[in-house]
């Protein structure tokens, strides 16, 4: 079989600077190295033997670096995407691209990527990538296995692990990042230009780069968040101060009150804004509900409605209750398929033209919205972290880079315009005994699913986007500490996730761990507990409002809090969780 593995060359994330008077990143000397959730995908694919692992990457010269590293890693040989033409591509420009080289080598099997890239925190590039090549794909994979004409795969949601099979030749894209400091190997790298993937390259050429790119870097902005970094040994008086600075920040509110329409522009008429909504059983999520109460505020600047998309079980007096001036309602059986939901999507975007679509950043989300995008080559940000609306209608986007201090804002030229958007950037709004109008949108035809359902294991984990307290377990406890430190979280009414190195022990499921590596997190409160505080263990959440810290002796994690203390964890973990009751 032949494995093809789509890989990035990105800044160390540690080296990352913001030039405050330049208003840009300082990029002279800052070190280079291979996306290590691109190492991890060429690691795995040369664990499958006998098989053919093939490095592509699209970049300057300079990317061959990263393409020699996959060598000492594993792969046989490598392709060097390398033309001006391709320059300022965004994702839909990168994955039509990796695709039309993917096509040209042909008789490839398997395409493995890393789920994101850890300098723009895009996930988007594997499921467009499938897209442009018509084949299924699977996200947040922690596990393959090979087998004539079909990948069985394991893969990683909010809710557990699931195992499928695909069809052959396929997408997935893994879970996990693999530290890439491997040296450099030797071996045959081929340099394609366009030339070599079209016969008809032309100026202003809209399949490549730039201006085949829906989507624009307006701005990049610097939003380290300002930590107290106080220290205590008394924890009424921690508890206390924490206290205080809850109060003082917060997520962006929501009003029920919608604002006036800004402008007249592009026209008079009046715009929606949509929230595709998801489903926890019968429930919708907080992050679906967090973006129905934004949606408010947008729809007002369009002068138009806030519609709720449900693909499923009729939960329109929930959503009415919670800011809905319309539901559309569609029936997709049988759960979260990628395949079906994206169908779905795509006929009632294609049909209804919504002028935005807010979709929920999680395991689906990440899945879903980039899939439809492809599809339709339509513009989309991920992971995004605000929302706006400019005075001609169209949606600003703010969305992290390089672990979440820094901002780019970013804006679309496609309609609909598609955002995944992160849980707990906005508050949902507080109930009200308001009705909705309800619509019944009629599917056409569903296509058979290509991947069937084999498992399904259950490990919850959507806690971690919807408590207001969340407890962080780090390293500095051993294994023996973990499970009672997790009772008394839990019983404080926490979610409890846990750093990298604890997960990777066994200590607890992996998909709570929190970190570049794992997931962000957002809670009014963090509380890290053993915590060492190093870059990668620190991006995970930048974006709480308070965070306490707790460790055994000095640690960079003190000085990164608002609150620390050095003293037992087993005293301090009830108060601290306990703090914003």
């Amino acid at each position: 079989m032949k494995i093809v593995c789509l890989v990035k060359q990105v800044p160390r994330p540690d080296s990352i600077e913001f030039d405050p008077e330049t208003k840009s990143l300082r990029r002279e000397g800052v070190p280079l190295l291979l996306n290590p959730f691109d190492a991890a995908a060429v690691v795995h694919a040369a664990a499958h033997e006998d098989d053919e692992v093939i490095a592509m990457t699209m970049g300057p010269p300079q990317a061959d670096q990263a393409l020699r590293t996959c060598m000492a890693l594993g792969a046989d040989r490598c392709i060097h995407l390398s033309d001006r033409v391709f320059a300022v591509a965004d994702t839909l420009g990168t994955s039509r691209t990796l695709a039309l080289a993917v096509e040209k080598e042909g008789d490839v099997d398997l395409v493995v990527c890393g789920r994101k890239t850890t300098d723009s925190e895009t996930w988007q590039v594997p499921p467009e990538t499938a897209a442009f090549l018509g084949w299924p794909h699977l996200t947040s994979v922690v596990e393959t296995e090979l087998r004539d004409g079909t990948v069985r795969a394991t893969r990683e949601t909010d809710d557990g692990y699931e195992t499928w099979e695909l069809p052959t030749p396929a997408v997935v894209s893994l879970a996990y990042g693999h530290d890439a400091a491997a040296g450099e190997g030797d071996g045959r790298i081929d340099v394609w230009t366009a030339a070599e993937l079209v016969d008809d390259v032309r100026p202003n050429d809209k399949r490549f780069g730039q201006t085949g790119s829906p989507t624009r870097v307006l701005a990049v902005r610097d939003v380290t968040p300002e930590r107290a970094g106080d220290r205590y040994s008394d924890l009424p008086a921690a508890v206390d101060r924490i206290r205080a600075l809850a109060a003082d920040r917060g997520p962006e509110p929501t009003s029920w009150d919608k604002p006036e329409r800004l402008g007249e522009q592009p026209s008079p008429k009046q715009y929606d804004c949509w929230t595709f909504v998801e489903l926890d059983g019968d429930r919708p999520t907080r992050v679906s509900l967090e973006l129905l109460a934004k949606g408010r505020e947008l729809s007002g600047k369009l002068g138009g409605d806030n519609v709720a998309l449900v693909l499923g079980p009729d939960v329109s007096e929930e959503l009415a209750r919670h800011g809905a001036d319309r539901v559309v309602l569609a029936d997709v059986d049988g759960g979260y398929d990628a395949q079906r939901v994206t169908a779905a999507l795509r006929q009632v975007l294609e049909q209804r033209r919504p002028h935005v679509l807010l979709i929920p950043a999680t395991a689906n989300g990440r899945d879903l919205g980039p899939r439809v995008a492809g599809e339709l080559e339509l513009g989309m940000t991920g992971d995004c972290v605000g929302l706006g609306i400019d005075r001609a209608g169209r949606l600003i986007q703010t969305k992290p880079a390089y672990g979440g201090n820094i901002v780019s804002v970013i804006m679309g030229a496609t309609t609909p315009q598609l955002a995944t958007v992160r849980p707990r950037m906005f508050q949902p709004l507080e109930p009200r005994n308001v009705d909705a109008v309800v619509e019944r949108f009629e599917l056409t035809a569903l296509p058979e699913p290509a991947a069937r359902i084999v498992e399904r294991k259950p490990a919850p984990a959507r806690d971690l986007d919807e408590a207001n307290v969340v407890v962080c377990l780090g390293s500095e406890l051993p294994s023996e500490d973990i499970v009672r430190a997790r009772e008394l979280a839990e019983a404080a009414g926490a979610a409890v996730g846990a750093t990298r190195t604890v997960c990777e022990r066994g200590d607890l499921p992996r998909n709570r761990a929190i970190g570049l590596f794992g997931r962000a997190v957002a809670p009014r409160l963090l509380v890290a507990v053993g915590v060492p505080g190093d870059t990668e263990e620190l991006t995970g959440f930048v974006k709480a409002n308070v965070v306490a810290a707790v460790n055994h002796g000095e640690a960079p994690m003190l000085a990164a809090a608002d609150v620390g203390a050095i003293i037992h964890w087993e005293a301090a973990i009830p108060a601290l969780a306990r703090a914003l009751d």
